[in-house]
């Protein structure tokens, strides 16, 4: 493993999950599993997908921005058995087992990230401190599904902690995916900083007040995000880059505050709009900055992401996948059952296309001399 990236090992497991979580939908009238579709496909989505890709980034990128050592044999072997972990218990109709595995993952990477932290000998990325309430939202939202609180745990752990690390790594991502300088990083004076860091404990509060059914709490999280996304973010600058990360990424932005606005006039109506986040925000920039990793890291030149047709098929697709979802969620029948499987054929196509152009890169190393990360 000496040669081995965390995300070369990680993001191939995540991509297997993409395609068992959205499968169950094709198959949940076999009786081959005791659960049902709904909950296994939750679970494989936001614990086997994004939590794979997530251990992957962090575990490579940590490192890295902290100017201190890789991950050693351990910690690979813990972090794999932690997220097979997570795909096996997926299919388990007793969750605990599920959340047990998951609070032992976060408590993992909080150790993996702290111990480097505590040795870092370069600047820390103000972004950090998403990570790491993220990581504390993630525990919270473990416990209350650990304890049968549903709802609660929604909002905590499938929608707040990739919401955290999105606000927060996007201040990065978002202008690197559009070819711009990454201008908040830059600014110097304190409250900015410090309003950034206050507007991630707002986000866990205001999740925390919806899961408790205080509805107008969507309503300041679609304001709030309005301030990421203008203030922090920057959404306004101009680019001139040929890239569909680019509009990806302003995708990705423009799926915040419209879930959160359309779940405040419609709170019944909380799952389907969660699929605007779900989709069109939390798996597009998954993929956006998966790209990014995989061809920064291994010694590839970024210019594909302008020169490659599977970005737009990529977008596309999940495009496609997001209004498929929106109409099931409004239809009943045989329409019902049709859009389902029409929005899981969009999101296999989405991501098959991506693997085209760049599962064999994670694993072939480019032509630089060496990566340009």
């Amino acid at each position: 493993m000496k040669n081995l990236a965390p995300y070369q090992l990680f993001f191939p497991l995540g991509i297997l999950n993409a395609i068992l979580a959205v499968g169950v939908w094709f198959i949940q009238n076999l009786g081959w599993f005791e659960a049902p579709a709904l909950l296994i496909h939750s679970k494989l989505i936001i614990g086997g997908f994004l939590w794979s890709f997530i251990v992957g980034f962090l575990m490579t990128a940590v490192p890295r921005m902290t100017g201190t050592s890789g991950a050693n044999r351990f910690e690979y072997v813990a972090a794999s058995a932690l997220l097979i972990g997570q795909t096996v218990f997926s299919w388990q109709l007793d969750a605990r087992f599920f959340y047990a595995n998951q609070a032992l993952l976060i408590l993992f990477l909080i150790f993996y990230g702290g111990r480097r932290v505590l040795k870092l000998t370069k600047s820390i990325p103000v972004f950090f401190s998403h990570v790491g309430m993220a990581m504390i939202l993630a525990l919270l939202g473990s416990y209350y599904h650990f304890i049968g609180n549903s709802l609660m745990g929604i909002h905590l752990y499938h929608v707040g902690t990739t919401l955290l690390l999105v606000l927060g790594i996007g201040t990065r991502f978002f202008s690197f995916l559009s070819g711009l300088p990454s201008a908040f990083e830059n600014v110097t004076s304190i409250w900015p900083r410090i309003m950034f860091h206050g507007s991630g404990v707002s986000i866990g509060i205001l999740l925390y007040l919806a899961g408790r059914g205080v509805t107008v709490s969507y309503l300041g999280l679609a304001i709030l995000s309005l301030v990421y996304l203008f203030k922090i973010w920057q959404i306004q600058r101009p680019s001139a880059r040929p890239s569909a990360l680019k509009y990806g990424v302003r995708i990705v932005a423009a799926m915040i505050p419209a879930s959160f606005f359309l779940i405040w006039l419609q709170p019944l109506m909380f799952v389907t709009w969660f699929h605007l986040l779900f989709i069109g925000c939390f798996g597009l920039i998954t993929f956006a900055v998966a790209t990014r990793v995989t061809l920064a890291h291994g010694s590839y030149s970024i210019d594909l992401e302008m020169k490659s047709p599977a970005l737009w098929c990529l977008v596309t697709f999940l495009v496609l996948g997001i209004v498929s979802r929106v109409l099931y969620g409004f239809s009943d029948g045989l329409w019902k059952t049709s859009y389902l499987h029409l929005a899981a054929t969009f999101w296999i196509l989405a991501v098959g296309s991506w693997c085209w152009t760049f599962l064999p890169r994670i694993f072939k190393p480019g032509p630089q001399a060496k990566p340009s990360c």
